[in-house]
């Protein structure tokens, strides 16, 4: 089966400062971010007799993606909205530019994150969301369990979670890490093939129009 993963839009405005916003900011997506879930809709189209399952994280901007790409796709299957795809709590980092973080003494703090995806326990991030790597795999499992050999899934959630996917596939994480493609950009998408005996990625961090190489 294919699981599509894909981060929501825009939150912030051309020419905004953007600032760290995670489980305790719930702001909807911008015109912009509208446009991107509306592009991942469009490709959506051709996995639409495939797709079985439509999850999205409960804040708005995941919720609000997942159901215009829902929508624009003509999928009847509905969203669900499930709290492992929650976004991170940002801790002392919620609403601060990445600038301020720095000024502040967190510099290295934000380089581990960004780069290797340390968690920065001194900033006050919250311990309940250590297991992000379980969450994923457990929802990852949860859909290989539920689909056959050529449905597909949809998960909508942020980039602090999606990470974490790379750890259905040994030594995905590490080598993302070594080649600086941990992040995955707003609206972008990556995929993820269970073929039985375990996972594998034929996607990460790529535009919407790329899924179209995977029908």
């Amino acid at each position: 089966m294919l699981l599509i993963l894909a981060r929501h839009g825009n939150t912030f405005e051309a020419g905004e400062k953007p600032v760290w916003v995670g489980a305790r900011t719930d702001l909807p997506l911008t015109p912009k971010g509208r446009e991107q879930a509306a592009a991942l809709g469009e490709a959506l189209k051709p996995f639409v007799p495939r797709i079985r399952r439509i999850a999205a994280g409960p804040l708005a901007r995941t919720r609000e993606h997942a159901e215009i790409a829902a929508a624009i796709a003509g999928l009847t299957v509905p969203v669900t909205i499930d709290d492992r795809l929650r976004e991170i709590d940002y801790g002392d980092w919620e609403g601060k530019s990445s600038e301020e973080i720095e000024a502040s003494g967190g510099a290295a703090d934000l380089a581990a994150w960004n780069e290797r995806g340390v968690w920065p326990i001194s900033a006050g991030w919250l311990p309940c969301t250590y297991a992000i790597d379980a969450r994923a795999s457990a929802l990852a499992g949860e859909a290989a369990r539920h689909a056959g050999a050529g449905d597909a899934a949809l998960f909508v959630t942020s980039n602090g979670v999606l990470r974490y996917f790379l750890k259905l596939v040994p030594g995905a994480f590490e080598a993302a890490v070594n080649d600086g493609s941990l992040k995955v950009a707003t609206g972008n998408v990556s995929a993820l093939r269970f073929d039985g005996d375990g996972w594998r990625i034929v996607l990460w961090n790529a535009k919407p129009g790329e899924l179209g190489a995977l029908t």
